[in-house]
C-alpha cells in the first residue's frame, strides 16, 4: 500500500483534468505514479514534462530507451519502474528473450552502440553519475553529444522515478 494515498478521480486538481483524461484514453488508466504526484500538481507537471522530452522527443528510437529505462529501474531495485518500463519496451517491439537478457546484464546479442548504451547506463547509476572513461568513450564513439545527452537524461529521469517510486512504496499498476 502506497505511503500516502492517491489523488482521487473526484479530486483530480482541475488544471491536470485535461492530463489525466489523456492518460486514461491511451493508456485506460492512470497511474500510480502521476496520481501520488497530483498532490503537488507543479511536481507532476515537471515530471511529465521531462519523462516527455527524455522518452518521446529526440532522436534515438523509442524501443532503444526503453530498454535503457527498463535497466535503470532494475539496477535500482524499484519494482515499479521495472515492471511499468519492462510492459513498455515490450509494447515498443522489444522482444521478451532482449529484455530478460538485458536484465540477466547479458548484452552480447545487442548491436555494439546498444552495448555502449546499456554499459554506460550501469557505469551512471553504480558511480552515482560518476563514469569513468573506459565506460563513456565508448558510448562517445557510438553517439553524437546530443545523443549522448538524451542517454544521460534518460538514466538520471528513470533515477528519479525509482527513487519516488521506492519513496511512496508505489506498486506495479
Amino acid at each position: 500500500m502506497p505511503r500516502i494515498p492517491f489523488v482521487a478521480a473526484e479530486d483530480e486538481p482541475e488544471e491536470l483534468r485535461p492530463v489525466f483524461e489523456q492518460l486514461r484514453a491511451t493508456r485506460g488508466r492512470v497511474p500510480g505514479m502521476y496520481r501520488t504526484l497530483a498532490h503537488q500538481p507543479a511536481v507532476l507537471a515537471a515530471h511529465r514534462g521531462y519523462f516527455h522530452a527524455a522518452l518521446d522527443s529526440g532522436v534515438l528510437p523509442r524501443p532503444f530507451k526503453e530498454k535503457i529505462a527498463f535497466k535503470v529501474a532494475r539496477l535500482r531495485g524499484s519494482a515499479y519502474s521495472t515492471g511499468s518500463h519492462r510492459a513498455y519496451a515490450l509494447k515498443h517491439g522489444v522482444p521478451a528473450s532482449e529484455i530478460e537478457a538485458i536484465d540477466a546484464g547479458d548484452y552480447s546479442g545487442l548491436p555494439e552502440a546498444e552495448r555502449a548504451a546499456l554499459a554506460f547506463a550501469e557505469a551512471m547509476v553504480n558511480g552515482r553519475g560518476a563514469v569513468p572513461d573506459a565506460a563513456f568513450a565508448p558510448v562517445r564513439a557510438h553517439f553524437s553529444p546530443a545523443e549522448i545527452v538524451e542517454i544521460a537524461a534518460l538514466v538520471g529521469i528513470m533515477e528519479l522515478a525509482s527513487s519516488l517510486s521506492a519513496v511512496f512504496e508505489l506498486q506495479p499498476d
